[in-house]
């Protein structure tokens, strides 16, 4: 059956970042081989995406939510580290990069991560326990 981990999280973007934030995404699906698994594959987890169509005021939310195989974490991960130092807003001198937070658990209780996203950072924050001997 396989191990799984359960990711969610969101990006805080302008709009004219959106389109960057799609391509980057959309990328990783020629790029699956690295992770030893097919573009179908990818594809799949890709769907894993919410890009709302409309939002409310002027900030846009982008949103990823899936329980994915263990061994398919880089690849969710590298997307994020990609998206957060390569999607760039940029007017007159101020540049502004994308921010977000991910939590990342294993079905298992064993390994926690959370992934932020901040002035063209990625960070990532791992804590791993014992399984219980109940």
């Amino acid at each position: 059956m396989g191990t799984y981990i359960s990711i969610r999280g969101w990006i805080e973007c302008r709009e004219e970042q959106i389109t960057q934030i799609r391509e980057v995404i959309a990328s990783f699906v020629s790029k699956a081989e690295r992770y030893r698994f097919d573009a179908e594959g990818a594809a799949m987890y890709n769907q894993g995406w919410v890009i709302p169509e409309t939002h409310i005021n002027w900030t846009h939310y982008i949103f990823y939510g899936a329980d994915i195989r263990i061994q398919r974490l880089d690849y969710i991960r590298d997307q994020l580290k990609t998206l957060s130092h390569e999607v760039v807003w940029a007017e007159d001198d101020d540049t502004r990069y994308i921010a977000g937070i991910f939590h990342a658990d294993h079905e298992e209780g064993t390994e926690h991560y959370i992934w932020t996203l901040a002035n063209g950072q990625f960070h990532e924050v791992a804590t791993f326990t014992s399984p219980s001997d109940d």
